[in-house]
């Protein structure tokens, strides 16, 4: 990878990807509702032959000389628009939403259409293969420790098969839980650690996490929500202000949102189920009515995301998109978003100078990073206290 540039690797996109996705309906192939008239090349009566180029100098000529071939059938179907566009109005906000109500039927028909694909294409194994392969991505980037993942089949501890299915789990979720890999409980238990923002990752092993795992936060909070369908399984599971992301193992689709869930309220998944009578009621159904995304294209998501440096780990999951600009607002940068920008800027420094990722060296980079964070905090509580200093005198 070459030297730490200015501007975001290629396939780059803002937050909140890849955590989350827009509707599985962006990833779809485009119903062929466009440019579908034949336009075919017609004898034509003119005897107009454009000139070639005669190699002269022609500078003064601002007009584009390439004009291309435009058939009389084309141009006399051109010709009917200007005459509709003088009398057009502008549809109203009133007009857009009715136009939405009116294509709802044929959106949610389409929806699903791409569920019933999704779910012939599910290979429980591939999901497995995947997101082993974004956990190991996670340790050789250095956020969780070596040998600190266990594989299948987990004997020490297993997943309690009778408690799963006592609590509702259906087959295929149990089937999957057993077959994930999950972090060892000494670097998985705190969700200020953790790569997604306030969330650890789910670990079926545990009692409490499979019990938690049927009504995760904050719906155990809120009676009308009730457990989740038996065939949803969260990977991770979030504290206040957290992330869900639940692989829907009846579909093969992932539901992935943050506590911000309202984002995706113009999305076919969510209108399909109707307007909301109040608050609670969108506790209650917003899992069936987050965005969907195939599985096995989520996980995928997050390898491109941080193997290619459009996210990074290490630092707090809240500022590893290092080429968003800061939400801190506007106006002279406080010190907070002075320590951000200078642990963004220097890994990816670090990960550069260590020769990620084909010519990489951990411990290398490891051993950088531990004294250059330590630089950063010093620079930081200077900083502060200068700040402080400054604020008494005035």
């Amino acid at each position: 990878m070459p030297g730490h540039a200015d501007s975001p690797p290629p396939g780059y996109k803002p937050y909140p990807w890849p955590w989350a996705h827009e509707s599985i309906l962006t990833l779809a192939k485009p119903d062929p509702t466009w440019l579908d008239t034949d336009w075919t090349e017609e004898d034509d009566s003119s005897d107009y032959i454009p000139e070639e180029h005669s190699g002269s100098d022609d500078s003064g000529n601002d007009s584009d000389s390439d004009d291309e071939y435009i058939s009389d059938s084309e141009i006399a179907a051109l010709g009917h628009y200007p005459l509709e566009w003088r009398h057009q109005r502008w549809p109203t906000h009133f007009q857009e939403a009715q136009e939405e109500i009116d294509d709802l039927p044929r959106q949610i028909t389409r929806l699903v259409i791409e569920e019933r694909a999704a779910a012939a294409a599910y290979d429980p194994g591939e999901v497995v293969t995947l997101l082993t392969q974004f956990l190991e991505l996670l340790i050789e980037m250095g956020h969780y420790p070596e040998n600190s993942l266990r594989y299948a089949p987990h004997t020490e501890p297993s997943v309690n098969v009778e408690l799963a299915t006592e609590l509702g789990y259906s087959e295929s979720a149990v089937h999957l839980m057993q077959q994930l890999p999950y972090f060892n409980k000494s670097v998985n238990g705190s969700r200020e650690e953790g790569i997604v923002a306030r969330t650890r990752f789910a670990d079926y092993t545990s009692d409490r996490d499979l019990r938690e795992g049927r009504r995760p936060y904050p719906y155990q909070f809120y009676p009308q929500s009730g457990d989740l369908d038996p065939w949803l399984l969260p990977l991770v599971l979030p504290g206040r202000d957290g992330w869900h992301v639940i692989i829907d193992t009846k579909l093969g689709v992932v539901r992935s949102y943050d506590y911000e869930g309202l984002r995706h309220r113009q999305s076919v998944e969510w209108r399909r189920h109707g307007p909301l009578v109040d608050d609670e009621e969108q506790y209650a159904s917003e899992a069936s009515r987050a965005p969907l995304v195939r599985a096995a294209h989520f996980f995928s998501q997050l390898i491109v995301a941080y193997r290619s440096l459009s996210r990074l780990p290490v630092i707090g999951a809240d500022h590893n998109d290092p080429w968003m600009k800061e939400r801190h607002g506007s106006g002279s940068p406080n010190w907070f978003a002075i320590e951000i920008k200078a642990e963004q800027d220097t890994l990816l420094s670090l990960y550069c100078e260590c020769g990620w990722p084909d010519n990489w060296r951990r411990a290398e980079f490891m051993a950088k990073w531990k004294d250059a964070h330590r630089d950063i905090q010093q620079r930081t509580r200077e900083l502060l206290a200068n700040s402080e200093q400054s604020d008494s005198e005035s």
